[in-house]
C-alpha cells in the first residue's frame, strides 16, 4: 500500500515526511543563517577591544576573512552534497552546527589577527555544511507543487532569525561588560554564548529531521561538463544577465554583512562611545534592514510574476543602486536618517535577491537547468569574493562607506544592462 503524503496548510510533503520533521526544519531555518551571519557582526568588538587592530587595517582584515570564508565554503560545499547522499542529511547538518560552535569557542582565544584566519577556515566548514543541508532538505521534503511555498516560509524564518540573533549577539559584549567583565572576558563570554546557541539547532536537526539518506537520488553530471554547458548558455543575453545578477546581488549581501557594523562601530568610537556600546548601537540599524527585507519579500513575491522577469530585475537593481548609494553617502551613520536609509537598504537588498532568483528560474527552464544553476552559484561566489576583497581595501584606503558606493555602481550598471536586454527583446518581437 502506498504511503500517504502529509499535508499541513499549503505545504504538501513527499511520503515519509512527518510533522516533527517539518517543525524541526522550521526551527533550523530560524537559526541557520543567523548563526552564519553573526561571525562577521561580532568582529568589530573583537578587532577593537581585544586585538586592538588599527582602524586603517580593519576593512582589509574583515574583507580577507570573508573572502577566505567563501573560498573554503566553495571547496567544502563541493563534497558535502555527495557525503549527505550517503550518510544522510541530518548527520551532516548536525555536524555543521558542532563545527560552527567550535569556531565560536576558538574565535575569542585569538591573541593576534593572524590567528583569526585559521579559525575562519574551521567556521567555513561548518557554515558550508548547514547552508548546503537546509537547501537539500527543503528540496527533499516538499512535493514539486509545494516547493516554492516551503522555500518561502523557510526564507521568512531565515530573515527573522538573522535580525533576532544579530541584535542579541551584537549586544552581548555590552551586557557582559555591564556585569563587570573586562573586554577579553566580555568577548569570550559573548562568543561562547553563541557557541552554546549553536547546540540548540544541532539537537533539533539531529533528533527531529528525517533519518537516513534521501529516497530519490538524481544522477549528477560531471563538474567540467556542467561548467561548459552553463557557460555556453550565456550566449543568451538573459542567461548572462542572470549570471551577472547573481554576482551583484550576492556582492551586495557580502558588503552588508562584512562592513556594516564594522563601520558603525568605528563611527561610535570616534564620538567617544565605548566599543561594546558602539557595536550595540549599530545592531539596531542592521536589524531594521533585515526585518524590512524579510517583509518586503512578501510584497515582491506577490507582484514579481506579473512583470517581465528582465524588467523586474532592471527595476530591482535600480532600487538597490539608490538604496546602497544612499547608505554610502549618508552624513551621520548613527543619526535619525539612518533609520530610513537602513530600511530602504533592506528593500534594495531583497529586491535584488528575489529578482535575480526569479530570472534564473525562468531562463534555466529552456537550458540545462543544473548547469545554469551551477554557474549562477559560481558567479554569486565570485561576487562575494570581489566585494569582500575590494571593499576591504577601499574601506581602509578611501572611506568606510566606500564598499556601499562600489556596489551601488555595480547595481546601476546591471540595471542599465537589464533595461537594454528588455528593450532589445521587445524590438525583436515587434
Amino acid at each position: 500500500m502506498t504511503e500517504q503524503s502529509l499535508r499541513i496548510g499549503p505545504w504538501e510533503f513527499v511520503p515519509g515526511v512527518r510533522r516533527l520533521h517539518f517543525v524541526s526544519l522550521l526551527i533550523a531555518s530560524f537559526f541557520t543563517i543567523g548563526l552564519m551571519t553573526l561571525v562577521g557582526n561580532l568582529q568589530p568588538y573583537l578587532f577593537n577591544a581585544v586585538l586592538h587592530v588599527p582602524f586603517s587595517e580593519q576593512g582589509r582584515l574583515g574583507g580577507n576573512l570573508a573572502s577566505l570564508n567563501e573560498i573554503m565554503f566553495l571547496i567544502v560545499a563541493s563534497v558535502i552534497g555527495a557525503a549527505s547522499d550517503k550518510v544522510g542529511r541530518r548527520s551532516i547538518y548536525a555536524l555543521g552546527f558542532i563545527v560552527m560552535a567550535l569556531a565560536y569557542v576558538l574565535y575569542p582565544l585569538a591573541t593576534e589577527p593572524a590567528h583569526l584566519y585559521a579559525t575562519r577556515i574551521v567556521f567555513a566548514v561548518g557554515a558550508a555544511c548547514v547552508s548546503a543541508m537546509i537547501a537539500a532538505i527543503i528540496a527533499d521534503y516538499a512535493t514539486e507543487s509545494a516547493r516554492g511555498k516551503l522555500v518561502g516560509i523557510c526564507f521568512f524564518l531565515n530573515g527573522i532569525g538573522v535580525a533576532t540573533l544579530v541584535v542579541f549577539g551584537g549586544r552581548l559584549p555590552k551586557l557582559v561588560e555591564s556585569l563587570g567583565a573586562d573586554p577579553v572576558w566580555a568577548a569570550r563570554c559573548s562568543y561562547w554564548t553563541i557557541a552554546a546557541a549553536c547546540l540548540v539547532p544541532m539537537f533539533v536537526v539531529a533528533f527531529g529531521l528525517q533519518a537516513g539518506a534521501p529516497a530519490r537520488l538524481a544522477p549528477k553530471e560531471p563538474l567540467l561538463g556542467t561548467l561548459r554547458a552553463g557557460l555556453a548558455a550565456a550566449r543568451d543575453r538573459k542567461v548572462l544577465l542572470a549570471y551577472l545578477s547573481a554576482m551583484v546581488s550576492r556582492g551586495d549581501l557580502a558588503v552588508l554583512s562584512t562592513f556594516f557594523l564594522l563601520w558603525l562601530t568605528a563611527v561610535g568610537m570616534s564620538r567617544g562611545i565605548g566599543v561594546a556600546e558602539a557595536q550595540a548601537a549599530g545592531t539596531k540599524f542592521f536589524a531594521i534592514a533585515q526585518v524590512v527585507a524579510t517583509f518586503w519579500a512578501l510584497v515582491v513575491i506577490a507582484f514579481i510574476d506579473r512583470l517581465d522577469r528582465v524588467l523586474a530585475l532592471a527595476l530591482a537593481m535600480l532600487i538597490a543602486a539608490v538604496s546602497y548609494g544612499a547608505i554610502g553617502l549618508i552624513e551621520d551613520p548613527l543619526g535619525r536618517n539612518m533609520y530610513f536609509a537602513s530600511a530602504f537598504m533592506g528593500v534594495g537588498e531583497m529586491s535584488g535577491i528575489l529578482a535575480s532568483q526569479a530570472l534564473v528560474g525562468q531562463v534555466s527552464e529552456s537550458q540545462s537547468r543544473g548547469a545554469v544553476i551551477g554557474v549562477f552559484s559560481m558567479f554569486g561566489a565570485a561576487g562575494i569574493l570581489l566585494a569582500s576583497f575590494i571593499g576591504g581595501i577601499l574601506f581602509d584606503a578611501w572611506r568606510p562607506s566606500a564598499p556601499y558606493l562600489v556596489v551601488a555602481v555595480g547595481d546601476a550598471l546591471l540595471a542599465i544592462f537589464a533595461f537594454y536586454v528588455f528593450w532589445s527583446g521587445r524590438r525583436r518581437h515587434d
